[in-house]
């Protein structure tokens, strides 16, 4: 089976090569410092004249899965917006992780938040609960150009009907509960390293997604490692319109933990919706946590019994490819 990866480790080699290689490098290792503006240029890059801060001290201590797991959820269903587009007040939980809630609004008279803000906003908290390593009911304070434009809040759910967004209807959390519950039942009925099948929440159609994981024992990372590397690929992403098609590999290092990486490749000449590279790495988030998964992860990924890509967190040297020799 590993022979089927193949591909993607030579993909790799050949995009570390490349000259222009589209890293995301979203703020310093510095956790969110209000006036901090060592960022790396390029694209995924954060603007320097955005930035934050925790406005109110949490004192409870939440549950760190659960904190994380919201946060995913929010970066993938913003990931589902024109990245220039303006979005109202929200709210994210995942089923299976329901004890934390995370939310954005805008300011006083201001509902509405460029959604670039709240992608950018997202990155920058998970790069400060990452580097603290644990989830608080903390208020971070978006700010542009020094000027306030946001909040983002954690919370013991439940969540506020308040925050069910202009529609009257939470349509995020109804689509989430079902990727979530889908998850959910196969990871309790599948035995490590088989394939997966759920439908695509990104998608407006009955088509399936189907993942198939195989995880390298011999490559230990921390939950801090491979979520970084999540949040980091979902952050680069997000600046993307979720129907536009890549052929290119979708390369991120996340800059607190320098050694390590997420690449996808797509595999059809075609090339792949981003909003199906969304789906894999939240799908990609389910199953190290519903596994206790603290190893480097290949996946395969099929949509409708095609194979669409595949995709690699790792850390440290780049793997050897499979049945190569010492």
């Amino acid at each position: 089976m590993l022979n089927l990866f193949l591909p993607i480790l030579l993909a790799v080699a050949a995009i570390r090569s490349a000259t222009a290689v589209p890293v995301l490098e979203p703020a310093s290792t510095t956790p969110l410092i209000a006036g901090n503006s060592n960022l790396t240029e390029g694209l995924g890059a954060i603007d320097p004249r955005f930035n934050g801060h925790v406005a109110v001290l949490g004192r409870q201590t939440l549950d760190t899965d659960a904190g994380l797991m919201a946060l995913t959820k929010m970066l993938h269903r913003l990931s589902g917006y024109d990245f220039n587009s303006a979005i109202g007040p929200a709210a994210y939980v995942a089923a299976g992780y329901t004890s934390v809630s995370v939310e954005f609004r805008g300011v006083p008279g201001r509902r509405d938040m460029p959604v670039k803000y709240a992608i950018w906003g997202a990155s920058k908290v998970g790069q400060y609960i990452l580097h603290w390593r644990e989830v608080r009911n903390h208020v971070f304070a978006l700010t542009w150009d020094r000027t306030l434009v946001g909040y983002v809040e954690f919370k013991r759910t439940p969540i506020p009907l308040s925050l069910a967004g202009s529609s009257g209807k939470d349509q995020t959390q109804e689509v989430d509960y079902v990727l979530n519950t889908q998850l959910q039942a196969a990871f309790a009925t599948h035995n490590l390293g088989n394939n997966i099948t759920l439908g695509s929440p990104l998608l407006d159609d009955d088509r399936k997604m189907t993942l198939g994981y195989h995880v390298n024992g011999d490559m230990p990372m921390t939950k801090w490692e491979l979520f970084a590397n999540i949040y980091a690929q979902l952050g680069l992403i997000g600046q993307f319109p979720p129907r536009q098609r890549t052929r290119n590999a979708c390369f991120t290092t996340p800059v607190n933990f320098p050694e390590t990486h997420f690449v996808f490749t797509p595999t059809p000449a075609t090339g792949v919706e981003i909003r199906n590279i969304a789906d894999a790495a939240i799908s990609t988030a389910f199953f190290i946590l519903s596994r206790g998964i603290l190893f480097s992860i290949l996946m395969r990924i099929l949509l409708d019994e095609e194979e669409i890509g595949k995709g690699l967190i790792w850390k440290g040297d780049m793997p050897r490819p499979p049945g190569s020799e010492e």
